[in-house]
């Protein structure tokens, strides 16, 4: 069996990014991934602007200065002051020539038109200088960054009104096995309803640069799976797959797999998810996901998604499982489990920092573990673990 990370490292190098390319605007640009370099076309701040409402002053050797005017954001006048002057000044307002510093209206008095002020203030205090944050030709946003709000909003400050983004990824999910059915259907005897897909299509739609397609569920059928996955190859970026992947009589997706293209691996030291593996039909990369509910759920997250993410533009550090440290409030020794264990936890901060608990019930079929949890805990596998010591775990 092929370790944990040395499998995710394995899979996101091996991973075909796309490279097509297409113009959104800003309003269309939440969630999307960046597919060119944005390189800053001017000075952030544009020019010297007051920090907060208050008092532009020249001369600093004074305690009273003449009022002669008043500077507004917007204005755009070009003022100056001359020694022993001062101007009333609003927040983002430019500054005027010559000013030493703004003082802050709360530490100043007026009578008439003299300013007066106990308080000595440093020169350039409470200026933004003009290219302070960013230079012209600075690196604004980098290929790969994914649009958040925040990099939007950096953008537009910059008078961007669209962006270059990398197209969707097109993904596909399927469920397999004759025992699964549909919500709106009714169960036989040992049926169960299909949660897998309905979870992973959830997982999916969370992302705006990725388009999901629901592949439904495949039979126990050799014919129907390959015929169903030539199809879905041709159409997509990526399939997932949960289940049908491990080593029984009726686990068909392997076999298929191995018609319509190639399988890479299909064995990981890690619980739950042993049966996880990956290859590809043609260009599309297709992934096996165990069939357990929490099994399904943790691979995705651990190891199917960023893939995706990597497949989508963005760079293989960011997308890589985001991960902290936290003391266990828990103790498992002996350890005997040969493989990496991923545990459902909670997290609580405490005087003596984060802490994470073990919930009950971790069974890879019991899905409301997942429900209830805040992260998953990395347990390396035959180590001894004791309260306090720190552990790595992964946010869901």
């Amino acid at each position: 069996m092929m370790d944990f990370y040395q499998g995710q490292e394995t899979l996101l190098q091996q991973t075909v990014r796309v490279v097509d390319s297409e113009t959104v605007t800003l309003n269309q640009a939440a969630g999307r991934i960046l597919a060119q370099t944005l390189i800053a076309t001017a000075d952030a701040p544009a020019f010297d602007n007051s920090a907060m409402d208050g008092y532009a002053v020249c001369g600093l050797d004074c305690t009273e200065w003449q009022l002669i005017g008043t500077a507004a954001a917007g204005d755009s006048r070009q003022q100056t002051l001359q020694h022993g002057q001062a101007m009333r000044i609003y927040t983002g307002a430019g500054i005027p020539l010559q000013t030493d510093a703004v003082i802050m209206q709360e530490k100043t008095s007026v009578n008439g038109n003299i300013l007066t002020s106990t308080y000595t203030a440093k020169i350039g205090e409470n200026i933004r200088r003009q290219g302070e944050e960013l230079k012209q030709g600075a690196v604004l946003l980098p290929e790969g960054a994914l649009l958040t709000p925040q990099s939007i909003g950096l953008a537009a400050s910059q008078g961007a009104c669209e962006l270059p983004v990398y197209r969707k990824l097109r993904v596909s999910v399927f469920t397999t096995g004759d025992e699964l059915v549909s919500g709106n259907s009714k169960l036989e005897q040992h049926q169960i309803y299909d949660s897998n897909r309905p979870m992973l299509l959830a997982c999916l739609r969370q992302y705006a640069f990725i388009e999901v397609i629901d592949g439904g569920i495949l039979p126990d059928k050799l014919d129907i799976i390959t015929d169903t996955l030539a199809r879905a190859a041709a159409d997509s970026d990526s399939i997932i797959i949960s289940g049908g992947a491990s080593v029984g009589d009726r686990d068909l997706v392997k076999p298929a797999l191995q018609q319509l293209g190639t399988i890479e691996n299909w064995k990981l030291a890690i619980k739950p998810g042993k049966p996880f593996g990956w290859g590809t039909i043609d260009l599309c990369r297709v992934m096996l996901l165990p069939g357990n509910p929490v099994a399904s759920f943790v691979t995705f997250k651990l190891m199917g998604l960023p893939a995706l993410q990597t497949a989508a533009g963005r760079p293989i550090q960011q997308s890589l499982p985001a991960c902290y440290q936290a003391k266990a409030a828990f103790s498992i020794a002996p350890n005997h489990q040969k493989r990496r264990e991923f545990l459902r936890g909670t997290l609580c901060f405490t005087k003596n920092g984060p802490e994470v608990q073990l919930l009950d019930k971790q069974g890879s079929h019991m899905l409301s573990s997942c429900v209830n949890a805040q992260v998953l805990i990395d347990i390396p596998p035959q180590t001894d673990i004791h309260q306090g010591q720190w552990l790595t775990v992964h946010p869901i």
